[in-house]
């Protein structure tokens, strides 16, 4: 059994029924084993990336990862709107939004966070809630790296929104503003 199945065992033999219709989708707020195998297959799968490229990834390395972020949005709200009432009633804090773009930090706090997702002695509830938050931190590298990694070689961690816009006008010879400021 390999790490996103066993995280998966932990999590559904813990979640009481919550995954106990395993590929039914009753409705839109309804969830699936696989949306939650999805999720964390994609956490796995970060983490990978950030081990294998640790801080110096180039753009296409960015954005290969961005893609594989980008696919598994729906199983991500799908499931977090299912597990509102799990999280929710299961005594765990509050999300820590990660507020400020620092890529050691973020790369830091998300494979601490992954391990912690196969320590024996973490509830389901916990679980989930740290998945979600490691999600979140998958959307703030995705957020940060768009448009940037399609169209520089490395996004640069010290390239703003700006000038990844300004770039992008620059390549396709556009006069178009981006700017509160310009006129």
């Amino acid at each position: 059994m390999d790490r996103v199945e066993r995280i998966e065992s932990a999590i559904v033999a813990g979640a009481e029924d919550l995954f106990e219709d395993a590929n039914i989708r009753v409705d839109l707020r309804s969830t699936t084993r696989e949306d939650l195998h999805t999720t964390i297959r994609i956490a796995k799968d970060f983490y990978d990336f950030l081990v294998t490229h640790g801080e110096s990834p180039n753009g296409e390395q960015i954005d290969y990862m961005a893609g594989t972020i980008r696919s598994g949005i729906d199983e991500f709200y799908l499931l977090a709107y299912s597990c509102r009432s799990v999280i929710g009633n299961g005594g765990t804090k509050s999300f820590d939004p990660h507020e400020h773009w620092d890529f050691p930090a973020l790369r830091e706090r998300f494979m601490r966070g992954f391990e912690h997702l196969a320590d024996p002695d973490v509830s389901a509830a916990d679980r989930l809630a740290s998945l979600f938050a490691l999600t979140h931190f998958e959307l703030v590298f995705l957020a940060r790296h768009f448009p940037s990694a399609i169209f520089a070689e490395r996004a640069s961690d010290s390239m703003t929104i700006n000038e990844s816009l300004q770039s992008i006008k620059k390549m396709i010879g556009g006069n178009a503003s981006w700017t509160r400021d310009a006129g």
